[in-house]
């Protein structure tokens, strides 16, 4: 019997280690993007240098360690308005090597050929919930292809209230 059930999808599993790793795989924290930056700089006066930025983290957010890090990495200056900090972060991540085989170059245009929960989920962009196993048939027939159309096809005919409710039944179809 599972012990352990996923919060965000409701997958469940026998073993611990299997939850953690089902969330480093299927729901990977993001990144530090410039809007996080920002944020936790929120209400600090500027101009501001690097030093004055790291101490003005709000340690309360659970992110704080990864913004510090971050913040450390800028070059050390003034700067005038939390933009010019953003734009020091997007200049620290435009030079980051990056990997020739990133999953996003060659496995990116392969995911969406393959009937996947997330491939399924493309096809109800902009569809209102909730809507019924047919309305979802009829919204597919104009974005879906003919292996994603053949398991839509699939789909029970009861209500769906999310998109959660589609990748149980695509779980479940598939």
């Amino acid at each position: 019997m599972a012990q352990f059930s996923c919060d965000i999808c409701d997958a469940t599993f026998e073993q611990k280690s299997r939850l953690e790793r089902h969330m480093l795989t299927s729901h990977p924290k993001q990144a530090i993007s410039a809007a996080d930056l920002e944020k936790a700089l929120k209400g600090i006066e500027f101009p501001a240098s690097r030093d004055e930025l790291l101490d003005a983290i709000d340690n309360n957010d659970e992110r704080a360690g990864d913004i510090a890090e971050i913040i450390k990495s800028l070059p050390e200056q003034q700067y005038r308005d939390a933009a010019e900090v953003s734009r020091a972060f997007g200049g620290l991540r435009s030079h980051q090597e990056k990997p020739d085989d990133q999953p996003s170059k060659k496995g990116g245009a392969r995911a969406m050929e393959v009937a996947s929960a997330a491939n399924i989920a493309s096809v109800f962009a902009g569809i209102d919930f909730p809507a019924s196993g047919d309305e979802l048939k009829q919204f597919a027939r104009d974005n879906a292809n003919d292996e994603q159309m053949a398991i839509i096809k699939q789909f029970s005919d009861k209500t769906y209230h999310s998109m959660k409710d589609v990748a149980k039944e695509f779980g479940r179809v598939s």
